[in-house]
């Protein structure tokens, strides 16, 4: 693994001490090599060598200036604390090092810092191939995080964090203890300089701020981007001293590797979405976690509240790879703002919010419908359609329902043109499904409905299906006899016949339910 010679320098000693001439300390450098004055002649190539101040003096002095390499770069080991680089020729490339430590000690040590660094850098490669958890991660990189340290996904919920046994930042504890950034801490975090959402803010975002009077610390934020867009963010706290040079690019080799985690497709899949879509899969994935977090990571969303008036539909259409979710999301949601598309196990979902409509009850206006057909292309489409909900806390179960819309809505259709399945239109088949699952679907059967069943088997007729008309509308002979296109004397003569059979006119809720359950569940019907 390359590391920059300024952490090497730094994961030597934090406080190291050292001159240095003609070489930029970023440099990067995978190995360090022992310098051999013997081998002058050789040919040497852009590498570290390590080498003490005597021996590099003495080869210095037995060797022509046009002769010595000049393309390497020399780690000078130094107990003499007079001596300068001012002492070696100009030209050359090198770090004086000051230190009581002996020769043969700091090679050791810089073998093992490289060691530590590509075994680390293999695990976390390993780990990310596993999927494992960004904790996972953060308590394999904990030998090389000095100061307390949280990261957060955009919508500010903790993905990990490392704490110091011997520091505690009450600011980064506070987020601990709330388990997001709540929006009180926000405020402060923003008011500190601690964090910023702002794309042009720089990266890493170093800044001061003051836990008491005479208690003042520097903190760092590391903003991950996939594909262009804000996935999460890193702060780093309670830092004494500045996290300049040395400290800092220790801190970029972290981050460059954190920058992976984010990039993996749970990520990229939601990078190019709105910050609203990460929160509703959350809320699908965790629904018995506290309200009042989803009730504040949805404050930084403008327009949506977490109470009001929503319905939620599921789209299902053919050829995905020619028409995105991505493609028909931004569309929907431009043309129609108030929808907000979003993706769920590979599976479009549409939340509308009508909490300003008049009509609570409508997922799409005739002049909205029209314009959401356009955004697929005329492609054949199904949409089922959950109820009205009046909670975003109650998206798993509205999401149950547009499933379920559109799973028994299909079944009895066939294709064509683009079908909206509303839940409330298939309730009944939904309950008799349910009934059957349990094994319990006799028990609700109509003696009314098996009395009228066998007079129409025997006289050929069609009471049962005139007689559920009948329900259906209401119990109203107009509407049924517009609905089912027969004149109304013929719907009156055969309810009152059907009445007289079954010796019941179902009036009560309860025999209304058990014969419609038992008409549903005819076989025969």
């Amino acid at each position: 693994m390359l590391i920059p010679l300024n952490v090497l320098l730094y994961q030597l000693s934090a406080n190291s001490i050292y001159e240095s001439q003609n070489i930029d300390l970023t440099g990067n450098f995978d190995n360090v090599q022992l310098f051999d004055q013997e081998q002058l002649n050789a040919e040497f190539g852009d590498e570290l060598y390590l080498v003490s101040d005597q021996v590099l003096l003495n080869a210095l002095s037995r060797t022509p200036e046009d002769q010595f390499p000049s393309r390497c770069v020399f780690l000078c080991i130094c107990q003499d604390e007079k001596l300068h680089t001012s002492d070696f020729h100009p030209n050359l490339s090198m770090v004086l090092l000051y230190t009581d430590e002996s020769f043969p000690l700091v090679f050791n040590r810089i073998l093992k810092i490289f060691h530590d660094f590509d075994i680390w850098d293999k695990n976390f490669h390993l780990m990310l191939i596993q999927q494992k958890s960004l904790q996972d991660l953060l308590n394999l990189s904990k030998d090389f995080l000095v100061h307390p340290m949280v990261v957060l996904d955009r919508n500010y919920s903790i993905l990990g964090y490392l704490r110091d046994p011997n520091v505690s930042d009450p600011i980064m504890e506070s987020i601990l203890s709330a388990g997001y950034v709540t929006p009180q801490i926000m405020e402060r975090l923003r008011q500190d300089g601690l964090i910023s959402t702002s794309e042009q803010a720089e990266n890493p975002l170093i800044s001061w701020y003051s836990l008491t009077t005479h208690d003042c610390y520097y903190s760092m934020m590391y903003r991950f981007k996939t594909n262009g867009h804000t996935v999460g963010y890193a702060l780093i706290f309670h830092c004494a001293v500045h996290p300049r040079t040395n400290y800092l690019y220790l801190m970029n080799i972290v981050a460059e590797n954190l920058q992976l985690f984010f990039q993996q497709k749970r990520f990229s899949n939601r990078s190019s979405s709105d910050i609203y879509e990460s929160v509703f899969n959350d809320i699908l994935e965790h629904p018995d976690a506290p309200q009042q977090q989803y009730a504040d990571q949805l404050s930084y969303i403008p327009d949506l509240p977490m109470n009001g008036r929503f319905m939620l539909a599921v789209i299902h259409y053919p050829d995905e790879q020619e028409l995105p979710f991505s493609f028909v999301s931004w569309n929907l949601r431009t043309s129609i703002p108030q929808l907000k598309p979003f993706v769920y196990q590979n599976t479009l979902y549409i939340l509308k919010n009508n909490s300003e409509n008049e009509s609570f009850a409508t997922f799409l206006t005739p002049e909205e419908q029209t314009i959401f057909q356009k955004n697929f292309r005329n492609r054949y489409f199904e949409c089922g359609i959950s109820n009205t909900f009046f909670s975003l806390m109650d998206l798993p179960t509205a999401a149950a329902q547009a499933r379920e819309a559109l799973a028994i809505g299909t079944s009895k259709t066939e294709g064509g043109a683009p079908t909206f399945h509303y839940f409330s239109d298939v309730y009944m088949l939904y309950i008799l499904q349910e009934l059957k699952k349990a094994g319990v679907d006799k028990m609700a059967a109509s003696p009314c409905y098996e009395v009228l069943r066998q007079y129409d088997e025997t006289h050929n007729g069609d009471l049962c299906y005139i007689f559920m008309q009948f329900l259906k509308n209401g119990r109203n002979v107009n509407q049924t006899s517009t609905a089912i296109f027969q004149h109304r004397n013929t719907v009156l003569n055969k309810v009152k016949k059907a009445v007289s059979i079954m010796q019941n006119e179902c009036e009560d809720y309860q025999s209304r339910i058990a014969f419609m359950l038992s008409y549903l569940n005819d076989p025969n019907r």
